[in-house]
C-alpha cells in the first residue's frame, strides 16, 4: 500500500506563511531567504507578463493582415496568461490572508457537488490546454455545512496542482466517499509520485514538487492545509515514486 502522510490536526498546526507579506510593508531590510522568495515570486510574473506582451503586440501591430487561425491563437494565449496570473495572484492573497489571520470562514449548507463542478470549470483552461480530464466518482452527502467559496478553492488547488504533475492527455481522478460524520475527497493524478521524505514537508509554504515540473510558487497545498483545517478537517497525501499521488482532505458533514 502507497505510503500515506497526514497534516497534523487544528491543534498541533504549524505557524502560517512566516513574514513575508509582513515584511514587505514594513520597509525592513529582506532577509536572503525573503529576497529569494521575492525572486520566485518576480520570475514566475515575469514569463505569462512577457508572453503577455508579445501577443498583444503582434495584435496591435498587425491586426488588420492576421490571418484569423492566428488572431484565434493569439487570442488564446492571451486568455491563458492571464487566467494563469490569476491564479497567482489569488494564491498571494491568499497567503497574505492566511499570515494576518483574516481569511474568513462563511459557514452555509453546501452541494459539494456544485462545488467540485465549479473548480473542474475554474481550471478547465489549462486541462484543455494539456489534453487532460477529470472523473468524479462517488456520491456527495446530502448535507454539508461548510463554506462552499473555501471548499471550491480547495478543490481547485488540488486540480490545478494534479494537472501540473501530470502529463499531457492524463486523466485526473476525484473520488468522494461519505460517513455519517464526514466527507473524504481524494484528488488523484498519475505523475511521478512523490518520496516519502518530501512529503512531510510537501504542505509547507514556498515548497515546490521536487520533481522540477516548472510553474507554481509552492503556495497552493500550503493554503489547501490551512483552509482544510480552518473547516474542522484533516489533510494528507499518499504516494510512490513513479506512481502518482492522491491528496485526499476530510470536512465534517456538520460543524460544531
Amino acid at each position: 500500500m502507497s505510503p500515506s502522510v497526514a497534516v497534523p490536526s487544528t491543534a498541533q498546526r504549524a505557524a502560517p506563511v512566516g513574514g513575508f507579506a509582513t515584511l514587505i510593508g514594513s520597509g525592513q531590510a529582506v532577509p536572503r531567504k525573503s529576497s529569494s522568495l521575492l525572486a520566485t515570486v518576480a520570475h514566475e510574473i515575469r514569463n505569462p507578463l512577457a508572453s503577455l506582451r508579445l501577443s498583444l503586440d503582434i495584435l496591435v501591430s498587425e491586426f488588420d493582415t492576421l490571418p484569423t487561425e492566428e488572431t484565434l491563437s493569439l487570442v488564446q494565449r492571451v486568455h491563458r496568461n492571464v487566467v494563469w496570473l490569476n491564479a497567482l495572484t489569488g494564491s498571494l492573497t491568499s497567503a497574505a490572508a492566511v499570515e494576518a489571520g483574516e481569511l474568513s470562514i462563511n459557514t452555509t449548507t453546501v452541494d459539494i457537488g456544485a462545488c467540485i463542478d465549479e473548480a473542474i470549470e475554474l481550471v478547465q483552461a489549462v486541462l484543455v490546454l494539456r489534453g487532460q480530464t477529470v472523473r468524479v466518482y462517488g456520491t456527495a452527502p446530502d448535507a454539508l455545512q461548510s463554506d462552499p467559496a473555501r471548499v471550491t478553492q480547495i478543490i481547485t488547488n488540488l486540480l490545478s496542482n494534479a494537472s501540473r504533475y501530470s502529463v499531457e492527455g492524463d486523466t485526473i481522478e476525484i473520488h468522494l466517499t461519505t460517513t455519517a460524520k464526514r466527507v473524504r475527497v481524494r484528488v488523484t493524478d498519475h505523475g511521478p509520485g512523490i518520496s516519502p521524505d518530501y512529503q512531510q514537508r510537501i504542505f509547507s509554504a514556498w515548497v515546490r514538487g521536487e520533481s522540477g515540473v516548472p510553474g507554481g510558487l509552492g503556495l497552493g497545498l500550503s493554503i489547501v492545509q490551512n483552509l482544510v483545517q480552518r473547516l474542522g478537517g484533516r489533510v494528507g497525501v499518499e504516494s510512490s515514486l513513479g506512481q502518482g499521488a492522491t491528496f485526499w482532505f476530510t470536512l465534517p458533514t456538520c460543524l460544531a
